[in-house]
């Protein structure tokens, strides 16, 4: 790949493959949780007990402040809403602005699939009349008809849509949330959505309403596409089952184990917990000996554990024959049909430039570099870099030997960058790179082709980014071709490992009549439910010798043929059943046996697929009517326009192999003239099982059982869970904030809760850097930028922390700029780990967190001043990796302002821990490093870099939206200015003035389009003066809304109100429901989802500087210390604010000679030893503090237009209370 147009450089993608052994990788794991346990995190993501209830907020909390409405979509503006519904790192449903549940991610997917017939309804009636139902959409389901139009009020966390339909006879309005209450992280955790339903009788008549909720039973669909109706083929044996309990009615939604999916096999406590242990794991199927099963094998015999593998075919034991007897010889059962190792392109047809006149000899001018290809030549069609297309298509060939191998690279584009086999003109088989340069094997089973002819196809279609294609060594054999390929595979060492001796395999066929036998080797359980396997065709070995290499036959048919083998598989078991359909009730206990380790009585064995599961659907309505399945849309019509609660008793309904089933519940009520009525539906999901880089599981499963439970605890905490989310969008939108941030701040935390983030089951929180898997692991030096996730939830920060400095952070003090394999680190990431250390320490109660972290911190700050500084003089040399996927070199603020902040950082830290020699080593290097950097960076209006010699990706000249990156953080953090303020006053309005474009038409976006042309934004750097490099900063033409929120944030401290609310304006005009198309990572305009190297981009959590930097924020959390300092209107400011333990509302107001602080509690606690104000004139002494209305006592100090006030005793502010100052002005000021 090119350095031009590529998502993060090519650095990284979902397949790369982790560097770490399991070993290793949990030993690291082990490390990172003790951490988190000694700093008293994560106590919350335990079993949830019944006896836990959180307690609703007081009636009154919300306050008489007027609360600004959340932004409205209507109309056109509804066409790219999409809202996800979920919890932090649970998954999610998107309500979209036709009123649908449009995207389905709680499968542990990163598709975009709709689950069918999953929807709301209302039917309604007067006295009389004849029944108005509606599906609440603006698009039908089958008989149902859709709503006639809707509004979308899309204040996150809780959207409100309002219905109208002039035939409806009552209004109707719908609240969807997932509980969001900040700091309280366990809460704002749960896999579920609560949906409110209200009908308003406007009338003057009783109107019979009943509202309806409907959800198809989506168990095993894995989150794949192409469910037909309830059809697909994961379906089968999906089970609903009705529970009443108390006020709430459930459906509880799973599917029966069998037919067991290939997967893992897990042992978990009875809470949902896994059971750590050696790995187990199911393979439902072997016909022959793939690669996909070779390396299950292979792995086991590697480390440890069970396998079970199922409907072995003869193939399978004829591959492992001749793979075992041939070894990695190729004579007689492989031909090479091209290595390209020739001058040309013999017996090649040519069409177009991209593959130049003859094969490549590796890496091409610009290309990242590329390994992995056989000998001298390979095809490499980035000879002319991305731009250049083509085709190569072969001579025409007869197709004599089963499997067609080759290596394969580059660019992942389907039917773009791809290689082809063609048979009679139709494409049979396909593949295409993973975003790698480096070549793999690859291999077509072509059993069913044998005989034909065919061509193969080398495609080059695209010009875009990765829009090349590698290919070497293309071979036949009779054999997976792997070992061919490639030495040290997968498949050689499973051949080794699978010992087992026979003369050859067959298909037989048992008598339907006759049982399977159980030989005095099988396990005592395996004689109770042998029975319950009915074996039709098997697979017969001939000649099988167990004795030599000790495998045992537990069943045998009725003629004595081996039905079921056990025996060892290096460091694990394999146990290999000879016929297909082997039941969970039969495989189970196998597998039990051969763990040696007897179950607790605590302990269950469950099937480990990730497509398992369970879901719910809820309502807080003892009396609620049911339909436990249903296939047809005038079954849920029936449902709704039942007038009365129905309290039939219904059991359970099971669906057909291939099919699922749906099911219904309709809470009816009575409306009065006037009244209104509200009911709540809950919408539950419990998928335990899966694995991302290593991790797996949800750590959810630790707190619950299944769906059920979920739903339950959503019913039984209801009203605190949903009065509590709703007190804080109402007290953040009592911010007086400009309209534009709020709406920026509170549509950008969806990010947690959406397809970006994920929390595993071992306590791991892990961010990419946009959906969908782009990319991973918590990336430093894009998760820079982040801010919202540390405010608001001070614990996922920490999480962080503990990550950067004690799971990964290499030996040396370098941090890993991601966390799915051994990375070395990008500086701005690095300084950034430091700076939100400090970040995370003043958001901490104590400093219980900062001496688990401190000795990682402590090497990274010393590796960082080595790596760039070794000289100590404070400003950055040689080639400094960071977040435009490039290097810049030399002297600059870009990365020397992060610097300089990390020093800063580092120094108060060292100051906690008494470590004064460090802290006075790392001062010395900042003040030399601000006073250097300053003198020879600035132009006399912005800062510049100076590049070395040897130069990198730079922007010399050029006006840099993040120049002055590190004096944002600084900032935030408290630490005083960088650089002269003047200084960087000027600096920020350059930006403004040179970056910032109202329209983009006649400008050139590259390599990526952010932006339509008609529509603006913030450029990320420009040369007003020239002096563009010719090899310059990968991504300065681009748009980033995440770079445009924290370069406004840095201008609101510097007083650049207007400027800054230009630049939010028109980020936030993007998205504001209307549809774009042809936007790189899009659609765009949806306003929960910003759009950078993926969907709903981490960068844009820096939105939450904005309210940081209005309210000018200061906090020291083990000191007891918090103040605020106003940017945006210090004479009536009103703003939300969060601590370490608490959050509510600041509220300042300047009248005449007085100045008023009140900071109302809403949630939790706030320990106080010290208070901080600006004020514009000098204080009386005659100031007065109150605590919920008592006066305390305490000193003032004041230093220019700084306050501070010592209380003479530390005070605790519990939720419900505040703290108000009175500073009376001195006379005469």
């Amino acid at each position: 790949m090119s350095n031009q147009g590529r998502c993060c450089g090519g650095r990284c993608h979902v397949a790369q493959p982790v560097e770490l052994n399991r070993r290793e990788f949990l030993a690291r794991v082990a490390a990172g949780s003790a951490a988190i346990s000694m700093a008293g995190d994560m106590t919350w993501a335990e079993q949830v007990r019944q006896t836990d209830h959180l307690v609703p907020p007081s009636a009154d909390a919300v306050g008489a402040y007027p609360i600004n409405p959340a932004r409205l979509y209507q109309g056109a503006s509804l066409e790219a809403v999409g809202m996800p519904v979920g919890g932090i790192g649970t998954g999610s449903i998107w309500l979209d602005g036709e009123g649908k549940l449009g995207v389905w991610q709680i499968f542990n997917n990163l598709s975009e699939p709709r689950i069918p017939d999953s929807f709301f309804a209302v039917s309604a009636r007067t006295k009389g009349g004849r029944h108005v139902t509606r599906v609440l959409q603006t698009q039908g389901e089958g008989e149902l008809k859709s709503i006639e139009s809707l509004t979308f009020e899309g204040g996150h966390p809780i959207a409100r849509l309002v219905f109208d339909d002039p035939e409806l006879p009552v209004q109707v309005q719908l609240e969807a949330m997932n509980p969001m209450i900040p700091l309280d992280t366990a809460n704002s955790s749960i896999p579920g959505g609560l949906f409110r339903l209200t009908a308003t009788n406007p009338s003057e008549s009783p109107v019979e309403v009943s509202f309806g909720a409907t959800l198809q039973n989506a168990v095993g669909s894995g989150g794949a596409d192409g469910i037909q109706g309830v059809r697909f083929a994961g379906y089968g044996g999906n089970r609903n089952r009705v529970v009443r309990r108390g006020n709430q009615t459930t459906i509880s939604m799973e599917r029966s184990a069998d037919p067991v999916p290939t997967g893992s096999v897990k042992i978990r406590q009875t809470s949902g917990r896994e059971v750590e242990g050696p790995e187990m794991r199911w393979v439902a199927g072997a016909p022959t000996f793939s690669e996909e099963l070779a390396q299950s094998i292979s792995r086991i015999a590697d480390e440890g554990g069970l396998l079970l593998v199922e409907d072995v075919g003869p193939d399978f034991y004829r591959v492992l024959s001749r793979m075992r007897a041939a070894g990695n010889q190729m004579e007689g059962i492989a031909t090479v049909f091209d290595d390209f190792e020739g001058k040309a392109y013999e017996g090649w047809q040519i069409d177009g430039p991209a593959f130049g006149d003859k094969p490549s000899t590796g890496t091409e001018a610009g290309q990242q570099r590329v390994a992995g290809f056989a000998g001298r030549g390979l095809v490499n069609t980035f000879q002319g870099g991305d731009g250049p297309q083509g085709t190569a298509t072969s001579k025409v060939f007869t197709i004599h030997r089963r499997y067609l191998g080759f290596l394969i690279g580059g660019g992942n584009l389907k039917e773009q960058t791809c290689i082809n086999l063609r048979v009679d003109g139709k494409v049979v088989r396909t593949a295409v790179g993973k975003n790698l340069e480096t070549l793999e094997p690859v291999s077509w089973d072509l059993a069913e082709l044998q005989g034909n002819q065919a061509v193969i196809e080398i495609v080059d279609k695209s010009s875009e980014a990765w829009g090349h294609i590698n290919i070497d060594r293309i071979l036949f054999s009779d054999i997976p071709p792997e070992p061919f390929l490639k030495t040290g595979t997968a498949l050689e060492a499973a051949a080794a490992a699978l010992k087992i001796e026979h003369e050859s395999a067959e298909t037989a066929t048992s008598p339907a009549d006759q049982a399977g036998h159980i030989t005095e080797d099988a396990p005592e359980a395996l004689g109770l439910v042998l029975g319950d396997w009915q074996v039709g065709d098997y697979t017969r070995l001939v000649g099988l010798d167990c004795a030599a290499d000790g495998y045992r036959v537990l069943a045998t048919t009725a003629s004595g043929d081996p039905l079921l083998i056990e025996g060892p598989l290096g460091k694990g078991r394999i146990i290999l059943a000879m016929a297909s359909g082997l039941p969970w009730s039969v495989g189970s206990p196998l597998l039990l046996a051969s763990r040696k380790t007897p179950l607790q009585s605590n302990e269950r064995i469950v099937p480990g697929a990730e497509a398992l599961g369970t879901m719910a659907l809820s309502v807080l309505d003892a009396n609620a009517n049911v339909l436990h399945a249903w296939t047809e849309s005038e079954q849920v019509v029936d449902l709704l326009e039942k007038t009365d609660s129905v309290q039939e008793e219904v059991g359970e309904a099971t669906s057909h192999s291939g099919q699922t089933i749906n099911a219904a519940l309709a809470a009816p009520m009575k409306l009065q003239p006037g009244e209104s009525r509200s009911v709540t539906f809950a919408m539950a999901w419990h998928f335990p099982n899966v694995q991302r880089f290593q991790h797996t599981g949800n750590l959810y499963s630790r707190r619950w059982s299944d769906a059920t439970a979920v739903a339950d605890y959503l019913a039984d905490n209801l009203d605190a869970l949903w009065r509590r989310t709703e007190l804080y969008q109402q007290t953040l939108y009592q911010s007086n904030l400009p309209e534009e941030f709020l709406d920026a701040m509170a549509t950008q935390t969806v990010i947690l809760r959406g397809p970006t983030c994920f929390w595993s089951e071992d306590g791991y929180f892990g961010g990419f850097e946009g959906s969908y898997g782009c990319c991973p692991l918590n990336c430093t030096h894009v998760w820079n930028y982040a801010q919202t996730h540390a405010r608001l939830f001070p614990d996922v920060g920490r999480n962080m922390r503990v990550s950067n400095f004690v799971t990964f952070l290499h030996e040396s003090g370098e941090t890993s700029h991601r966390e799915h394999g051994r990375h070395g680190a990008f500086i701005d990431g690095h300084c950034a780990c430091i700076e939100a250390a400090y970040r995370e320490h003043q958001l901490s109660a104590d400093d219980k967190f900062l001496r688990t972290i401190w000795p990682g911190v402590k090497k990274s700050v010393d590796w960082l001043v080595e790596k760039i500084d070794p000289n100590g003089r404070g400003v950055p040399e040689g080639h400094q990796a960071n977040t435009y996927d490039t290097s810049v070199s030399g002297a600059n603020t870009f990365i020397g302002s992060q610097y300089l902040s990390a020093l800063a950082a580092a120094e108060k830290l060292a100051l906690v821990m008494d470590d004064a020699a460090s802290a006075e080593r790392w001062e010395a290097i900042r003040k030399k490093g601000m006073k250097r950097q300053d003198e020879t960076l600035f132009n006399g209006e912005y800062y510049i870099q100076i590049p070395e010699a040897q130069a990198a990706r730079d922007y010399n000249t050029g006006c840099h939206a993040d120049q002055l990156l590190g004096q944002w953080w600084a900032h935030q953090l408290d630490l005083g200015y960088l650089y002269p303020a003047p200084r960087v006053k000027s600096s920020l309005q350059a930006v403004m003035k040179y970056n910032f474009k109202e329209k983009f038409a006649g400008i050139e976006q590259t390599p990526r389009r952010y932006v339509p042309d008609d529509e603006g934004g913030l450029l990320m750097c420009t040369w007003p003066s020239g002096g563009r490099p010719k090899s310059f900063i990968l991504y300065a033409d681009e748009i980033w809304t995440g770079i445009e929120y924290s370069t406004a944030s840095a201008m609101i401290y510097e007083g650049l109100i207007e400027e800054a609310r230009s630049v939010v304006r028109m980020a936030r005009s993007r998205y504001d429901g209307c549809l774009r198309d042809g936007l790189n990572s899009g659609p765009g305009g949806n306003p929960y989802n910003e759009l950078e190297c993926g969907k709903f981009y981490a960068r844009a959590l820096s939105s939450w500087s904005l309210l940081v930097a209005c309210q000018g924020q200061i906090v020291d959390g083990p000191n007891g210390v918090l103040g605020f300092k106003p940017k945006w209107q210090p004479e009536d400011h009103r703003s939300f604010f969060s601590g370490p333990e608490g959050w509510g509302l600041f509220i300042q107001k300047r009248t005449g000679q007085t100045q008023t602080q009140c900071i109302e509690l809403r949630h939790g606690q706030l320990r106080l030893k010290t208070l901080v104000f600006s004020v514009p004139l000098s204080v009386s002494p005659d100031f007065v503090v109150t605590v919920g209305g008592k006066p305390v006592d305490a000193t003032l100090q004041q230093i220019d237009g700084e306050i501070r006030i010592d209380l003479l005793e530390e005070v605790v502010v519990l939720e419900g209370s505040s703290i108000e100052v009175t500073l009376p002005y001195r006379n005469g000021n």
